[in-house]
């Protein structure tokens, strides 16, 4: 086999770099030395991306250089016997230099300098002798320490430097150009890159030469000189790369390359030919990667695969051209890979991947054709010439594809292709062909080519077979297996299982041989009915522990392999009949979808033969696992079965008209026909409220040495293509049951009645009862009665809120006073109930919001596992139920599937406390109805009855309250009243207490005046801890109307709580906005509940107990005071601090709280009393110019003199000056005494009174005098009308304008 098919050279795949010799530098002994030869050419210093390409050698003292060829005059009769040699790429890499640089210790100052520079001219001379008619360049280069210049002598030094230099110079016959100076210091580096650029100056300069010299040679070329041509073609592009010059290399690449196409191919020449075309196109392919033309690249090398490959040169030697054919696909591949990782991107259908599977194919066509030509050579006898060949190099020439074979020497040339092909018998194109198909792999699963992929596999498992490697073999064909059987070829899947069953018998793996004889007896695959037969008798040979084959088929080593393989063989082998198809059908089914506790438990397992061969089976057995705990297992055998011949025959069954036939082992199933087996036991076995599912299908099939266990998953898989009769699909002709349920017994039964006056009802479902009011604690009585003949223990009734109700919805058990605690969720403990007794619970509802109540009622209870009937033990394999809610797959099967879209069967639950106890609980739902209980409005106005829409300190306003009935059912309303904040204050009538009648019905109306006054702004308001601290002062402070409140200091404003001014010094942040009006005062409370009741957005605030209610896991309980003046702190009468204030408002108003409407009902005919709390969200509090109060008899009568006293009062630190007139607007209406006109002066914080004596003189409405107040410009000229205009308002605010004067007494008219 010629080497230049195989392979290219090396010295062809490197990247060609200028050389550069080194001569003088003793590396082995000074260090000095090993330094500056490891800063030239280490390869840390290489890979910076400032180096240049170049290439450094080591030239040992005595270096031969090649001796230089003698010049020709003329090529005019000059025929060379190749066209390129094959050691000139060599010789110009490795061997020749460009540049040969000599390395000199000497010192300008040194001593010794004429010694030294005479041993210096004489190496030079020497160099020069050597590089004798060569035009390599030669320079000089001195290694100084650098030692600076003696002091005071500069000029000196450098005289003594330039003097000595002309010397050396002249000496070695250099010009001054070639002399260098390196200093070794530590700025090495940077002098190495500066003679670094020298040398490659000097490089390129003897290359430019060297191509020169090329051209003069090509000139002289004539016509008949072709191969001249192409040899010098191919130096001036080599050149052309040696000085980076890639363009100009690719064009003379090119231009070789067209003139190769001029030589006439025949036998003699070809291999020549196709040797030096690969070498040209790797180039050219090469250099159009390096210039970023992909597609030039790839659209070069297929026309320069498609020219040469019909040139096959001698038919006896056709696999060295497959070899070259090979070689250059892979080698195109790598430059492919290669440009790949320098950022070329790459195609599904152009990548490296083709061309590596191409080059395969090409070795595996190398290995037939070298079959052929070595069984030609055996069948015309000259397979005896060939001889032991050590060398192959000594059947080649100088010139690269070239044989050293005279031409016309026949037998010489036969007895070169016996050599060659001796050696073609050496060479392992299995392993070849491996190497390449690994490499195809790997790109066509990156580029996602997986189909191809799989056929890649397949041929890489060929060759591992052909090779003898059947491990490997089998290895690879087991995972494309399951690929080709899911796409469902026949064909293929066919071809590829009977080289797995091959693969399996020469391997001797047991388990493989097993499965793969299995399903190779499925009808799909293209096989006759003999061939199974003999595939299952060399079955149960396997079985019976003995190899598949007769003892005198089967080599020593097979036999060997086989008896070692089927001693160590761990029986039952697992198959997985879900991959496995078309050989056995088998599906389970429950008779009955839902079982009792004392009912048995009966499946069904079909089973049918889809194969023409009978089939032995030893058992079945049918896996079932509880759908709560899918590791709670149950395996039942079959025990009976019915033989049925067709499908409708087995749907015609309604009753067992004979008797089940007992199973036996290693039945035989015969092809077509359906049998129904039988799996039995008793339900006890299992734990109740348990949802049984069947996990899988086990037969057994084979003897008691060696078995295969079948397996298939318990989900029916339907046809995608369906039969139009009914009687050719099993799921159309049987009812497939996976699921079963064991249905509990409850031993409980509730009655749930509600309201006060209750009607009877069932299961939380009322007839007739009364409609739950909003504020209202609404009861709820449960009758639980024990009809069974069971003692229970514990029995428990726990009744929760939905999580979205429960910052609205509450329960509670005790409704007395003081004691109203309520819960999202409580727990009632009834006790004990023996046999046929029963007994109550009582509860009550409490509601913040007009909704719809769920609430989830859980009655639970304690037995004795005996008393209820219930084994403690489950079936085979059994384990108690502990999780009923976990979910685990089941071993070997995934059964997520299974009864995760369903719902539960039963409320009933059931916990194992221990081995003899049980609690079972059953969740049930009572839904209530709440309704609104009164509709409330509060609005503001003055005291002229208009509306309000801003306060100002110490003005009286009115409070009015609107309430509307909403409740359908008759109320009774005790009593109403207004609790406002200390910072206001109330009117004495406003306490006067309403009378009511004693019913009210939906639609009646209801209103409250209530005259307030506030004393201080919003930010001044007073807390319960300042009133506390005021109290220990009042002692040493003297009360004064000038004396004024210091200001509180930074600490104590910081550790003071909130002012009630804002909302949310009493308010939380709503979580449901259902009735914007609706409060209850509430506290917190630490009790133990569920921590569920607190939630994050509700903040609570009590005066004096702050609490921090962000705390994760804090178990709250929240008190509602049936009372509200008990959630008071009480300064006066309907007056204090409230503690806290909870609301179901989702934006609650900045303003302040100015108090709580409370209104105290009960329902007609019923003793609980309940209490709807309203907040009053107050207005804006401003500082007014002064404060106006208007005292007139609550009586008028005519003729009759009545006092009208005006109280101005001046809130502010300066004095007021004033003009007050007094008006009458008609002169009938009343006679008045007074100031009409009166100037007044107020000092700060001071007050005046202006009284007028009124005298009506007409009975009915009468206007009033009018009162108007404007400042005194002259003694205060700040003022303005504006100033006049806000004091007109406050008049019209504070004074009445009308007064009704009724007739004179009967006293006065006697008289």
């Amino acid at each position: 086999m010629t080497i230049d098919a195989t392979a290219l050279p090396s010295e062809l795949l490197v990247t060609p770099q200028p050389l550069i010799g080194f001569c003088g530098l003793d590396t082995a002994r000074q260090g000095v030395h090993k330094a500056i030869w490891e800063a030239f050419s280490g390869s840390l210093q290489r890979k910076a991306a400032d180096r240049a390409a170049v290439q450094y050698k080591l030239l040992p003292p005595n270096y031969e250089f090649p001796v230089a060829k003698p010049k020709r005059a003329s090529y005019e009769w000059y025929h060379p016997k190749g066209i390129l040699k094959r050691n000139w790429m060599l010789k110009h890499l490795h061997v020749l230099p460009s540049v040969v640089v000599l390395f000199q210790d000497m010192e300008w100052n040194d001593l010794q300098w004429t010694e030294k520079q005479v041993q210096c001219a004489g190496t030079v001379q020497a160099l020069k002798n050597a590089l004798q008619e060569r035009n390599t360049r030669l320079c000089l280069v001195l290694l100084q320490k650098a030692a600076p210049l003696p002091p005071g002598e500069p000029v000196a030094g450098e005289q003594v430097a330039a003097e000595r230099a002309a010397s050396l110079t002249s000496a070695c016959g250099i010009t001054s150009k070639m002399l260098f100076i390196l200093p070794h210091t530590e700025h090495l580096m940077g002098y190495t890159l500066r003679l670094e650029s020298a040398f490659l100056d000097m490089a390129q300069s003897y290359y430019a030469q060297m191509s020169k010299r090329i051209r003069n040679h090509r000139d002289q070329l004539s016509a008949a000189h072709t191969t001249l041509k192409i040899r010098h073609q191919f130096k001036l592009g080599f050149v052309a790369e040696m000085r980076q010059d890639f363009s100009t290399a690719q064009k003379h690449y090119f231009q070789a390359y067209a003139i190769l196409d001029e030589i006439r191919i025949n036998d003699s020449n070809c291999v020549e030919i196709k040797t030096l075309a690969g070498f040209l196109n790797y180039k050219i392919c090469r250099l159009m990667f390096k210039l970023k033309t992909p597609r030039d690249a790839i659209n070069q090398f297929i026309i320069h695969v498609e020219k040469y490959k019909p040139l096959v040169g001698f038919k006896d030697l056709a696999f060295e051209h497959y070899a070259w054919l090979s070689t250059q696909n892979s080698v195109f591949a790598e430059l492919f890979c290669e440009a790949i990782k320098n950022g070329l991107p790459a195609l599904q259908t152009q990548h490296p991947g083709i061309y590596y599977h191409k080059s395969a194919e090409y070795v595996m066509k190398r290995r037939d054709a070298a079959q052929q030509a070595f069984a030609a050579l055996l069948d015309s006898g000259k397979a005896a010439m060939a001889t032991i060949n050590p060398n192959p190099l000594s059947l080649y020439t100088e010139f690269f594809g070239i044989r050293a074979v005279k031409t016309g020497d026949l037998a010489a040339e036969q007895q070169a292709n016996v050599h060659l092909c001796e050696q073609e018998r050496g060479y392992n194109h299995s392993a070849g062909i491996i190497a390449l198909l690994s490499q195809a792999m790997a790109q066509f699963k990156i580029y996602k080519c997986l189909r191809f992929r799989k056929k890649l596999a397949i041929d890489m498992a060929e060759e591992y077979l052909q090779s003898g490697d059947h491990a490997k073999a089998l290895t690879l064909y087991s995972l494309m297996l399951p690929d080709y059987r899911q796409e469902k070829w026949s064909t293929i899947f066919t071809d590829v299982l009977l080289k797995t069953l091959r693969c399996a018998l020469l391997s001797a793996s047991v388990a493989d041989y097993i499965a793969c004889s299995i399903e190779a007896l499925s009808l799909r695959h293209q096989s006759e009915q003999k061939d199974r037969l003999l595939l299952l008798d060399n079955l149960w040979q396997v079985y019976q522990g003995m190899p598949p084959m007769p003892r005198t088929q089967l080599t020593e080593e097979s036999l060997s392999l086989w008896t070692s393989a089927l001693s160590s063989v761990k029986s039952p082998i697992p198959i997985d009949f879900d991959k496995v198809s078309d050989v056995v059908e088998m599906c389970a089914t429950f008779e009955r979808v839902q079982l009792n506790n004392d009912d048995v438990l009966q499946l069904q397992l079909i089973v049918r033969v889809l194969t023409d061969v009978p089939l032995r089976i030893r058992s079945f057995h049918v896996v079932l696992a509880d759908a709560g705990n899918s590791q709670n297992n149950y395996k039942l055998e079959a025990q009976k079965y019915f033989c049925f011949p067709h499908l409708l025959q087995l749907r015609a069954q309604r009753g067992p008209v004979d008797q089940p036939k007992a199973f036996e082992k290693n039945m035989i199933l015969e092809p077509g026909s359906y049998y129904q087996f039988f799996c039995s036991t008793e339900a006890k076995q299992f734990h109740e409220n348990t949802q049984l599912h069947i996990v899988r299908v086990e037969a057994l099939m084979g003897t008691d040495q060696i078995g295969a266990l079948l397996t298939c998953s318990s989900s029916y898989t339907r046809q995608p293509f369906r039969h139009h009769t009914r009687s050719r699909d099993l799921d159309d002709n049987v009812t497939i049951n996976p699921i079963c349920y064991i249905a509990p017994t409850f031993h409980l039964v509730t009655q749930t009645h509600l309201g006060h006056g209750h009607a009877n009802g069932m299961d939380g479902e009322p007839a007739v009862a009364p409609r739950m009011l909003v504020n209202e604690y609404y009861p709820v009585v449960i009758n639980i009665c024990n009809p069974f003949n069971v003692y229970l223990m514990n029995v428990g009734v726990h009744i929760s809120v939905p999580g979205a109700l429960r910052n609205s919805v509450f329960l509670t058990t005790d409704i007395s006073p003081g004691r109203q605690k309520l819960h999202t969720q409580i727990q009632i403990d009834v006790g004990e109930l023996s046999s046929q007794s029963s007994n109550t619970a009582t509860y009550y509802i409490f509601s913040m919001a007009e909704t719809e109540i769920k609430l989830q009622q859980r009655l639970s209870y304690t037995l004795d596992v005996d008393n209820a009937g219930e084994g403690s033990s489950g079936a085979a394999g059994a384990r108690p139920s502990t999780a009923p809610n976990s979910s685990e797959s089941t071993p070997d099967h995934d059964v997520k599937s299974i009864a995760l879209s369903l719902a539960a069967i039963s409320p009933v639950q059931i916990e194992y406390l221990d081995e003899t106890r049980l609690r079972k609980s059953r969740i049930d739902t009572v839904t209530v109805r709440c309704y609104s209980d009164f509709k409330f409005c509060a609005r503001f106005y003055t005291l002229n009855r208009k509306p309000l829409n801003q306060v100002y300190r110490g003005e009286n306003f009115l409070l009015r309250a609107n309430t509307q009935v909403l409740a359908v059912d008759d109320i009774e309303i005790l009593d109403s009243f207004f609790i406002c904040d200390h910072n206001l204050v109330q009117s004495n009538y406003s306490f006067k207490r309403k009378k009511y009648t004693s019913k009210y019905n939906a639609g009646d109306q209801l209103e409250s005046v209530i005259v307030l006054r506030t004393n201080s702004k919003a930010q001044d308001w007073t807390t319960s801890r300042d009133l506390d601290q005021r109290g220990k002062l009042e002692g040493n402070l003297s009360s004064s109307k000038f004396t004024r409140r210091p200001p509180k200091s930074h600490s104590e404003e910081n550790s003071a709580p909130t002012p009630p001014a804002g909302i949310s010094a009493y308010m939380s942040k709503s979580l449901v906005a259902k009735i914007s009006t609706t409060m209850t005062i509430i506290n917190s409370n630490s009790a133990v509940m569920s921590s569920s009741l607190h939630s994050e957005d509700a903040k609570f605030a009590e005066d004096g107990a702050p609490t921090d209610p962000t705390m994760e896991g804090v178990r709250t309980t929240r008190v509602v005071y049936n009372k509200a003046l008990e959630a008071v702190q009480g300064t006066g009468h309907c007056r204090g601090f409230i503690k806290g204030i909870y609301t179901l408002e989702e934006n609650p108003s900045p303003a302040p709280v100015f108090g709580v409407f409370c209104i105290r009902w009960r329902r007609a005919n019923a003793k609980e009393e309940n209490e709807s709390k309203f907040i009053i969200s107050g207005l804006d509090i401003a500082e007014p110019p002064l404060n106006i109060h208007c005292t007139i008899e609550e009586k008028m009568f005519v003729k009759m003199p009545m006092a009208f006293k005006v109280v101005i009062k001046n809130p502010t630190t300066h004095v007021l000056h004033l003009i007050a007139t007094l008006s009458i607007s008609k002169a009938d209406n009343f006679i008045c005494s007074g100031h009409k006109q009166l100037d007044i002066s107020i000092m700060a914080y001071d007050e005046k009174e202006l009284v007028y004596n009124l005298y009506p003189l007409q009975v009915g409405w009468q206007e009033l005098p009018v009162l108007s107040l404007e400042y005194n410009s002259k003694a205060d000229p700040q003022k303005n009308d504006i100033h006049n205009a806000l004091l007109d308002e406050l008049v019209l605010r504070a004074l009445p304008k009308r007064v009704f004067v009724l007739p004179p007494l009967k006293q006065q008219t006697t008289k």
